[in-house]
């Protein structure tokens, strides 16, 4: 007898359209632009990287089916696993197309909302903004890459201590967060969709220039972080870095919310946003004013980034550092800001 799962099946998939509803709800009472797009932009994400995920471990289940036994597969096989990095090109391969997809559309989204003549000129972005893209889906990648290998480690290690046979150990990975990593995909591709989200923000803020100052909104949650409620209403001058006190106590200077340099329990789950603050003198400008200025702005600040990467280049003797693998996204964010704020002369 053949079941019909087709009844189970509708019933899964308005349960999913439902979640969809109430994310894009939320997010537009939060404040978020065209919530839709991005609820949409969180599922197409979350499916890449589960399948990546997938791919990766069914290898790695495979190649222990087929090993004789669980010591003479961490002595043989593992140290070829551990290093290869096919998990981590294809996810850097994913999150910098998606971050690029997601950042041009969100940054129009903005733009849009604050200034709909602008909206008309967004075709580019700054090349801090695509730095940002390009060194945070490397770094992101690399750093999945990392926990993945290390909680395949984990469980083989736990095998070799309790004694397990391959069956037990097959068992055990089935059941672990290698194989059934649905939730881990979500939580990724909801945190940095939101992430995207806010350095697109501020992008849109940089070629905006009605924009003076921008403003720390907190988005208060079922469980509020204290120290991002008194962030609540903090205000910088729009390229300027607000400072957050962690919940470690630890002091950060921050781009936008969910920026890179903090730590993931500062980010995960993190719905703020930032207020753009008017120039009140540039409010009378015209429309073709706005566009002129909006250009000499950005090339000012891609000038500046030029001058910048060459200087870094010069110093550390690596002529295309955002594609060598021992220039972290920390270190060559971290060295630009300095640079910015003339600590680098």
């Amino acid at each position: 007898m053949q079941l019909d799962t087709k009844p189970l099946i509708d019933a899964i998939n308005r349960l999913i359209e439902k979640a969809d509803d109430d994310l894009k709800d939320s997010l537009e009472a939060e404040g978020y632009v065209a919530a839709s797009e991005l609820v949409k932009n969180i599922n197409k994400l979350e499916d890449a990287i589960d399948d990546a995920l997938d791919v990766d471990s069914l290898e790695f289940l495979e190649k222990i089916e087929e090993a004789t036994g669980v010591t003479d597969f961490i002595t043989d096989i593992w140290p070829g696993i551990k290093g290869a990095d096919d998990l981590e090109k294809a996810l850097r391969e994913i999150f910098r197309k998606q971050f690029d997809d997601m950042f041009r559309e969100f940054t129009y989204q903005w733009v849009l909302a604050e200034d709909p003549v602008l909206a008309t000129e967004v075709e580019e972005i700054t090349k801090p903004a695509e730095a940002f893209i390009q060194g945070w889906s490397g770094e992101l990648a690399r750093i999945m890459n990392l926990n993945t290998k290390d909680a395949m480690e984990r469980l083989l290690l736990k095998a070799q201590e309790k004694k397990w046979s391959i069956d037990e150990l097959s068992e055990a990975i089935g059941n672990s967060g290698i194989r059934e990593h649905g939730y881990r995909s979500r939580r990724v591709a909801l945190t940095e969709s939101l992430r995207v989200e806010s350095y697109a923000q501020q992008e849109s803020m940089i070629q905006n220039p009605l924009a003076y100052k921008k403003k720390w909104k907190h988005v208060m949650s079922a469980h509020p972080r204290e120290n991002h409620m008194a962030m609540d209403g903090q205000e910088v001058f729009k390229r300027e870095m607000f400072t957050l006190t962690g919940k470690n106590g630890a002091t950060y200077m921050v781009l936008c919310p969910r920026d890179t340099s903090l730590p993931v329990e500062e980010t995960a789950n993190c719905h703020c946003l930032m207020e753009t603050i008017a120039d009140e003198n540039a409010l009378g400008m015209t429309a073709e004013e706005r566009v002129a200025a909006r250009k000499k702005y950005m090339d000012e600040v891609n000038a500046e980034y030029d001058a910048w990467e060459k200087k870094f280049k010069e110093d550390t003797g690596i002529e295309e550092p955002r594609d060598d693998p021992s220039v972290t996204w920390k270190i060559y964010n971290s060295y630009y800001e300095a640079y910015r704020k003339g600590e680098i002369a």
